[in-house]
């Protein structure tokens, strides 16, 4: 009886710490940014899929003026619409461990067709219309602080930018996973490598060089980035950071045409380069 009893008390030390331990456990997906369909015994409908993805790559390294980061996020202010996932990624160099970072990803799901609602209890219809109204609205606030917060890290001073290896990451963590039907990409970058693979530099000055020769020794070493299907803008080309730095228009060319080829080379359906700016009021 005093046996039973002894074992009997520790069992329930044992159940109390367990519970005690399981609550201090943190969650490593916060419930806010579940799918609104993902407590909904029916299948999950088609239009879970994305419509539109956009990936917004920062260059640390980028010496955007004010005008210029106002100007970013007019080019993306159009989008959360039902359908869209949208991910920030920000990068430089792996100096004093600055690293490739996600600092937002979302999706704003669309409202499934009548077919699929017709099957579902009145409650998950309800849960359904008020959370989705709940996320596009949590997009609205989230997505503007996220990308301002990003956009005003900028460091021009960090000495390299492995810009070409970042893309090489980004593109096939972020881009080629994603699920989305078409793919924007917008890289905010001056373009410039200076790495020590390659180096656009010569003097502190952006220099000159063979595009065909250049995109050929990538290949080499395996450092072509994967951009199938997207269509990428490249914002802020040929930028210098010290206006006492000078770069002259044809070298500016240059480099627009090996980010041309660069992309096209890595599968992207078309490549818009800014050389800095980009001639549009809007992504779509």
């Amino acid at each position: 009886m005093v046996l039973r009893d002894y074992f009997h008390g520790h069992l329930i030390l044992w159940f109390l710490l367990l519970v005690i331990l399981a609550s201090l456990v943190p969650v490593s997906v916060s419930a806010s940014e579940a799918s609104c369909f993902s407590r909904v015994t029916y299948a999950t409908p088609a239009e879970l899929r994305a419509k539109r993805g956009l990936y917004i790559l920062i260059d640390e390294t980028a010496p955007l003026t004010k005008a210029m980061v106002a100007k970013v996020q007019s080019l993306v202010k159009g989008w959360g619409k039902p359908g869209d996932m949208i991910k920030i990624a920000r990068f430089s160099a792996s100096y004093r461990g600055l690293y490739p970072e996600l600092l937002f990803s979302r999706k704003v799901e669309a409202m499934p067709d009548d077919a699929y609602m017709f099957n579902l209890h009145y409650r998950d219809k309800v849960s359904i219309k008020e959370c989705l109204e709940e996320q596009k609205n949590r997009f609205k606030k989230d997505f503007p602080i996220k990308l301002t917060a990003a956009l005003k890290h900028l460091n021009p001073k960090i000495p390299k930018t492995e810009l070409l290896g970042s893309l090489k990451q980004l593109s096939k963590k972020l881009v080629v996973p994603n699920e989305a039907l078409s793919k924007t990409v917008l890289l905010v970058s001056d373009g410039m490598e200076n790495s020590s693979v390659i180096s656009f530099y010569k003097n502190k000055n952006l220099r000159s060089f063979n595009v065909k020769a250049t995109i050929s020794k990538l290949r080499r070493k395996g450092m072509m980035g994967f951009w199938k299907n997207t269509k990428v803008y490249m914002y802020g080309t040929g930028l210098m950071p010290d206006k006492k730095r000078y770069a002259d228009p044809k070298t500016v060319q240059n480099l627009k045409y090996f980010w041309e080829r660069y992309f096209v080379a890595g599968g992207a359906k078309s490549a818009e380069i800014g050389t800095p700016e980009l001639l549009l009021t809007a992504l779509n």
